[in-house]
């Protein structure tokens, strides 16, 4: 072979008849049960979320929630990245991964440089501006966001389940806008179209709301986001309240709330879009808090593990759900937002632990209660207030229990056939089961580190020995010295991702002079 590839190149696409990998699962459990970590906080070492992750997969859980903050990745300008937070980002994911763990990544704050806060409130973003509350105001520049999400998912895409752009754009303490759904859907417009072409198969959530707030999902719709999110997340708390209390209006009911998003999805023809929930939990801070979300550590257990069951039993356009949070977030016991962890601050576990692993157990073995078939488009139902809860109903034996398991790929090899001056190159690898597989390149810089480029060649493999031509995208290079790999990622029809697998390829060799 005397070519690499060509960075930035357009590259070719091989499938044919994608969309018969993509219809909906017809399991009822969601595809990722997972918890909200925070490792890319500065007080959390690596031997913390190494504990972390543990725990989870201990669990049984399939997915790991995090917040990358743009504001802490790009503090000192655009494009000018914080070495320690990359490397510490690299290190979690990294770590996820040896663990088969998918991250959905939460990623919004915006750095001072960038940020719209008044000059009063920014300061000449001198001193602790992030004290200040500069990072909760929208960027200024939409393509600024953009480009870091870009990055995000150019760098770690690979290793995600999801983006989701923003937190909690409807609350005012966590995006600071006169007009949060028209300053929301545009950030969402910019970002959405360079995210999905820095990756095109990672999902973009949004718009990561807190609570079931379908009327801020429609003024969303009103400003023309349709074609711009995957799938809809969502945070639907339900405070201090049993998952099926139906006493309360929707925006703040479990129970409620979830079908009344929905309604609104399907009333804009999204009903092929998933619902994500990327928060969803209980404060243990009873009996001694006052806040009206407080409850003992076994009423929390017990609510937590019947949300679980209430999505597999009810709705099967859940795609995941993140308990938030995995730890508690800080010691006082009387404080509602430290004490929303299935675990204390020093890795103790409380009852909701426990609860949480066997809920998982759970799905597992019960994924695909009897409901009677739904026409297309059909509107989900509601139980109206004061109904009863219907019983768990029996598990189907007709309906075999959901994929779980990743495909694996191995033997990753690189072919030239054919004289001289025109060989075809290959690439081959061998798959566990039949999957959509997913090849890109990354270069190496002169500090050892591997960098995405963009770009990348789809191939829909079947079990067993595979193969995919790579000669249109074989280029020669000036540059004999660059070092580029391939990197491989199999992805099945229930979504399961595979541990990616790499291969550094040969560097070109330049011929002897010629004399003459």
């Amino acid at each position: 072979m005397n070519g690499v590839f060509r960075a930035g190149l357009l590259l070719i696409t091989l499938i044919a008849g994608f969309a018969c990998l993509t219809g909906a699962a017809s399991a009822r459990a969601p595809a990722l049960v997972g918890a909200a970590t925070h490792p890319l906080w500065s007080d959390s070492s690596v031997a913390d979320f190494d504990r972390e992750l543990d725990l989870l997969v201990e669990a049984g859980a399939s997915t790991v929630r995090v917040d990358v903050n743009w504001s802490s990745l790009e503090q000192n300008g655009p494009g000018v990245r914080a070495e320690w937070y990359v490397q510490k980002a690299d290190t979690f994911f990294a770590h996820a991964r040896a663990r088969g763990l998918r991250v959905i990544v939460t990623f919004w704050g915006t750095p001072c440089w960038a940020s719209s806060a008044p000059e009063d409130v920014k300061q000449g973003c001198a001193g602790a501006w992030w004290d200040r509350g500069v990072e909760r105001y929208p960027p200024a520049d939409l393509a600024r966001f953009a480009a870091a999400a870009a990055w995000v998912a150019e760098r770690w895409g690979d290793d995600m389940a999801a983006l989701e752009v923003w937190n909690e754009p409807n609350l005012q303490v966590f995006f600071r806008s006169p007009a949060p759904a028209a300053d929301y859907s545009a950030l969402l417009k910019a970002a959405y179209p360079q995210i999905k072409q820095a990756d095109p198969d990672l999902p973009v959530l949004g718009p990561a709301m807190v609570m079931s707030d379908a009327p801020f999902l429609e003024e969303l719709y009103g400003q023309g986001i349709k074609d711009h999110f995957d799938g809809v997340s969502l945070r639907p708390f339900n405070q201090g309240r049993d998952p099926r209390d139906p006493g309360v209006p929707g925006k703040y009911s479990f129970l409620l709330g979830v079908p009344w998003v929905r309604e609104v999805m399907v009333a804009h023809g999204d009903a092929d879009k998933k619902m994500w929930f990327t928060e969803l939990g209980w404060s243990s801070c009873g009996p001694g808090g006052t806040s009206t979300w407080c409850v003992t550590p076994d009423v929390q257990a017990r609510y937590v593990a019947d949300a679980l069951r209430m999505v597999r039993d009810r709705w099967d356009y859940v795609q995941s759900v993140s308990v938030y949070n995995l730890r508690n977030t800080g010691t006082d016991p009387n404080d509602r937002e430290s004490q929303m962890g299935l675990l204390h601050r020093d890795f103790a576990p409380k009852p909701a632990f426990a609860a949480f692993r066997e809920a998982i157990a759970d799905l597992r073995a019960q994924p695909d209660p009897v409901t009677p078939p739904k026409a297309p488009g059909a509107e989900p139902r509601v139980d109206p207030p004061g109904a009863p809860s219907p019983p768990a109903p029996l598990p189907s034996r007709a309906s075999p229990p959901p994929d779980r398991t990743a495909p694996v790929l191995s033997g990753l090899s690189l072919h030239a056939r054919g004289p001289r001056g025109r060989r075809h190159t290959a690439v081959r690898w061998t798959q566990s089961e039949a999957a959509r597989v997913t090849f890109r390149l990354e270069r190496r810089t002169r500090r050892g580190r591997w960098l995405r480029l963009p770009g990348s060649v789809v191939h829909v493999g079947r079990r067993g020995r595979n193969g995919a031509p790579l000669t249109r995208v074989l280029q020669g290079m000036p540059r004999p010295s660059s070092r580029l790999r391939v990197v491989a990622v199999g992805r099945d029809r229930a979504g399961n991702a595979s541990v990616p697998i790499r291969m550094e390829l040969p560097r070109a060799r330049r011929g002897p002079k010629r004399a003459g």
